[in-house]
């Protein structure tokens, strides 16, 4: 029995990137041939992935499976729709175009591709989204309820064990008597960073002076960037709020691991792993309750709607100084991490499988 992922890139570090791989090792240990095709791949990944040459000759195969990953809208899609054989389809969410006016043309026409194709693929075997809440966006998109279901991601938290520390970064940060605020994802419209930022400047000014945030991702989309660094100036936070980067994964456990705080403002989530990864790391998660955020979350970390910023900010300083409140949020968080345990997201895999009437390993 062959399988074959589709993906139009593939790197190191990426949630998805590592879902896929995990995946492909699982349907390899319960004897499928498995294989995966993509148009760009990180050069440490190079001997794992395959050339879409190579794919288009296995397309007429009636018995095999095909796993579509749809998190943008790529000529790709183009192999899933001729395939002959069991075709699943992934969502993996693309963000609402709208987040994108007025900032960045490109992405935002991307994204509203991508949103209006969902419905096209709905003639596939069966769908999935890594949350309900992109299950639900499936069947919004005339997908067939019965035909849909949910895989959360594969979290491959274990690859920050062996991970060593960055020590200089550490001593930079862990400053006595300094609460560090941490948020991580792409800086993008839709993450609202200004919210995160505004909020901060509330904790800063008005409850502890002694604190710092940090920003970790992504930030290409220089008209946000900007607009971001304009808002941190007019706040006079520049020595208070840094801007990262995409950094080292060595950096990016260290700043985990010395954070007293997570914060995200994220208007649209379709899962939200850095929630995921702040469990693992022990640090308590304040986020706004939007999108797939509250699913993930569980019963977990602090939500925040309609609170104001002072209000907001004070809910982190509890978050952050009472000992007895934040030893519960820890508690609980760790309890809903136990909830996305690899192995039991393989069952779900497995689940799937019989669904799609194939061999399920066991």
């Amino acid at each position: 029995m062959k399988a074959h992922q589709i993906i139009p890139s593939i790197i190191t570090g990426d949630a998805i990137s590592n879902h896929i791989l995990e995946i492909d090792a699982r349907l390899r240990q319960w004897g499928y041939d498995a294989h995966i095709y993509a148009q760009h791949a990180a050069p440490e990944l190079e001997n794992r992935v395959h050339s879409y040459t190579e794919l288009q000759q296995h397309l007429d195969a009636p018995d095999d499976l095909f796993i579509y990953h749809y998190g943008i809208y790529h000529h790709s899609v183009n192999f899933f729709r001729a395939a002959q054989g069991k075709r699943l389809f992934i969502y993996h969410n693309i963000t609402p175009a709208n987040f994108f006016a007025g900032w960045d043309k490109t992405n935002e026409r991307i994204c509203r591709i991508g949103r209006m194709a969902l419905g096209s693929f709905n003639d596939c075997d069966l769908a999935l989204g890594d949350s309900d809440f992109n299950r639900r966006e499936l069947v919004d998109a005339d997908f067939a309820e019965v035909k849909t279901g949910v895989l959360p991601i594969f979290l491959t938290l274990s690859q920050f064990e062996n991970q060593p520390s960055d020590t200089g970064l550490a001593r930079q940060l862990r400053q006595p008597g300094i609460a560090n605020w941490l948020t991580v994802g792409r800086v993008v419209p839709s993450k609202a960073i200004e919210d995160v930022i505004r909020l901060f400047f509330a904790y800063n000014k008005y409850i502890n002076p002694d604190s710092r945030l940090y920003i970790v991702g992504s930030d290409r989309l220089v008209s946000y960037r900007q607009a971001l660094a304009t808002l941190v100036e007019e706040l006079d936070l520049q020595e208070q709020v840094q801007f990262s980067g995409r950094v080292s994964p060595a950096q990016f456990k260290t700043y985990y691991e010395c954070a007293d705080l997570y914060v995200t403002a994220s208007h649209h989530e379709g899962f939200c792993v850095p929630l995921i990864e702040s469990m693992y790391f022990n640090v308590p998660i304040l986020a706004r309750d939007a999108t797939a955020i509250p699913e993930t979350l569980g019963d977990a970390g602090i939500l925040f709607a309609d609170l104001g910023y002072a209000e907001a900010a004070q809910m982190a300083h509890i978050m952050i100084s009472d000992t007895a409140v934040r030893r519960q949020i820890i508690a609980k968080q760790q309890e809903r991490l136990a909830f996305f345990a690899p192995d039991r997201v393989e069952t779900i895999l497995q689940d799937t499988l019989l669904r799609l009437g194939l061999p399920d390993g066991r």
